[in-house]
């Protein structure tokens, strides 16, 4: 990291770089003697962290960009930063700043910030809850509306009486359903449908169509699909602020975690390769973690306010 670059650019670029899948121990350590040598750098750290945890529907659109760029996944993350750059520093025309706020999901339909849960209507009066730090975007018609979940989970409430088709997206596949209680959330590497009344067609991408029926658990990608033990009333907890665990891998327990808690959660080492069970309590994250170093051999250390490593 450049020595000549302020400690507010240099916070940026921690940021960036912890986030990154490929950050090992030495990063961390690295990071960590970085805080500690100036006040200026641990100030300049809290600033960024509490702009990020801000950021919501009260930000301008170049802050909020800046903010999803820094939280996207890796292999979005130097375009949409270099983009959110662009449009913080250098000023773009109406078009450009459409694009990236495309790009970086803050024109979607619906959208949360960290920690805050939402709700809405659809046109043909279905409820829809949706998780906190959640993104989807509205498609199809009155009738047959396709929601396309590009971040987070979301639970519709259809009437059995309903004679519409209501479509529910991700990156690996399609929840199909009618007149039917449904749960759809979206991890990095897979997607999950949990059905709690009446039944649903799973499509898998490039699979073939699996039937989810009432009671039933999924998860799903490319690869295809695998029934998890979860009860609907589990997989759905988290509409109730609990989130429910059954033998789920630790990095995507900390992926859930980070819609409930601004900064940074890792896991390094083995315990990336770890799997946790267990009901965590969405509004206590600090308490979560404490719960996972408790139930497996693992270690909770903090850097300073933001950031929490599980090694």
């Amino acid at each position: 990291m450049a020595s000549v670059a302020s400690p507010q650019r240099q916070a940026v670029m921690w940021e960036v770089r912890l986030r990154e899948g490929g950050a090992d121990d030495g990063d961390l350590r690295a990071f960590e003697r970085w805080l500690g040598a100036t006040a200026d750098n641990a100030r300049a750290w809290d600033a960024l962290q509490e702009r990020l945890a801000q950021m919501g529907g009260g930000a301008s659109r170049a802050s909020a960009a800046m903010a999803h760029a820094l939280r996207a996944p890796s292999v979005e993350r130097r375009q949409a930063l270099r983009a959110a750059f662009g449009l913080l520093v250098l000023g773009v025309g109406a078009w450009g700043a459409r694009e990236v706020a495309h790009g970086l999901g803050l024109d979607a339909d619906w959208r949360s910030t960290v920690g805050e849960r939402g709700a809405g209507i659809l046109a043909d009066g279905t409820p829809l809850a949706y998780d906190a730090d959640s993104r989807i975007y509205l498609a199809g018609k009155v009738g047959a509306p396709v929601l396309d979940l590009r971040q987070g989970q979301l639970l519709l409430r259809s009437s059995p009486k309903s004679s519409g088709i209501h479509t529910v997206s991700t990156v690996h596949g399609a929840v199909v359903a009618s007149g039917a209680v449904f749960h759809v959330g979206r991890l990095r590497e897979r997607s999950v449908v949990s059905v709690g009344t009446g039944s649903a067609l799973l499509r898998p991408a490039g699979r073939s169509a699996v039937q989810v029926a009432a009671g039933q658990t999924v998860y799903f990608n490319r690869d295809g699909a695998r029934a998890s033990e979860l009860s609907f009333a589990a997989a759905s907890a988290w509409t109730r602020g609990v989130f429910v665990a059954d033998r789920l891998p630790l990095t995507e327990l900390l992926e859930v975690f980070g819609r409930y808690r601004a900064g940074l959660l890792r896991a390094s080492g083995k315990a990336a390769t770890r799997q946790i069970s267990g009901v965590f309590r969405l509004d206590d994250i600090d308490g979560a973690l404490a719960q996972v170093a408790a139930a497996l051999p693992v270690r909770l250390t903090r850097y300073g306010r933001y950031v929490a490593v599980l090694s």
